[in-house]
């Protein structure tokens, strides 16, 4: 199958930014995540933040992708994710995500609740 989604992607410091738009599929996932190993910072601790736009969604396909690839790069020095969502996706992504995988993961549609956090997760693991 085609891969679905668009995305910008980029690293700051050892944060990975990824701003998804559009409809993504599990293909469309697959892709995004091999961009996000290819950048990530893998010999330290490090954090992944996404930034979807309104118009971003997911299949539920690509939801069980997401879940496998954060356990995925829970083994790759990945210490935290933070999700800056709307309360529409907040609901369905704390469903399938939270709970299903080895780190944490903070999901809010206002970034300064959770980005504290996860700069403490890094701060420690240092």
């Amino acid at each position: 199958m085609e891969s679905h989604g668009n995305y910008k992607i980029e690293l700051v410091r050892n944060v990975v930014h990824i701003y998804p738009s559009g409809g993504f599929n599990e293909q469309g996932v697959q892709q995004l995540n091999e961009e996000i190993v290819k950048i990530a910072p893998l010999k330290i601790a490090w954090a992944l933040l996404a930034h979807p736009q309104d118009s971003a969604g997911l299949t539920p396909e690509a939801v069980d992708e997401i879940v496998k690839f954060f356990n995925y790069i829970s083994t790759l020095n990945c210490v935290a994710v933070g999700i800056e969502v709307s309360s529409t996706w907040q609901g369905i992504l704390e469903k399938s995500i939270v709970g299903n995988v080895n780190i944490p993961v903070y999901i809010n549609n206002d970034l300064s609740s959770f980005e504290h956090l996860i700069m403490q997760k890094l701060d420690r693991a240092k």
